[in-house]
């Protein structure tokens, strides 16, 4: 049987329908987005426990409490950084564990873990996908969508598509 993690890592490289995923898996929300990445590429989750700060980098936070001299993100429906954080946006998590180079808080709305689910990956139709787009294939999770990402993906196009 193949693992979660490793299907999901196929995915972007394959040009047809990939087969079922089996695994465990992080859904998380940015308003009417859903994203789903691999359990091991999500960090512990926490509370923002204050309001957020513009940098002098567009689309990058810093906690207004001086906290830290951690750097927070939030995403758009496109996938692009925010100028500014949504107030909702409480839950905080790092994608791309243990890589320094994606050390970022990213606030989201909602994060469901899904242990050992199955998953029918299915294709975005070409027309939606630009060489450089994140995501390739969606699931129907319950009534909701929700695109396969992988954190590398998704931190290159969200900082790379900044102003």
């Amino acid at each position: 049987m193949t693992t979660g993690s490793n299907r999901t890592m196929d995915l972007h490289q394959e040009t047809g329908s990939p087969g079922n995923l089996r695994g465990n898996f992080v859904l998380l929300r940015a308003d009417t987005l859903r994203l789903l990445f691999r359990q091991d590429e999500v960090g512990n989750a926490e509370h923002l426990a204050s309001t957020l700060a513009p940098t002098e980098e567009p689309g990058l936070f810093l906690d207004s409490a001086g906290q830290s001299g951690r750097r927070f993100a939030a995403l758009s429906a496109r996938m692009t950084l925010l100028a500014a954080c949504p107030a909702d946006r409480f839950v905080v998590a790092p994608l791309g564990c243990g890589n320094a180079a994606y050390n970022l808080g990213w606030c989201w709305n909602e994060i469901r873990v899904l242990i050992d689910v199955e998953l029918q990956p299915q294709r975005l139709p070409a027309v939606l996908c630009a060489p450089n787009t994140p995501v390739e294939h969606y699931v129907n999770y319950g009534s909701e969508i929700a695109y396969l990402c992988s954190a590398e993906r998704l931190h290159a196009y969200a900082l790379a598509t900044r102003s």
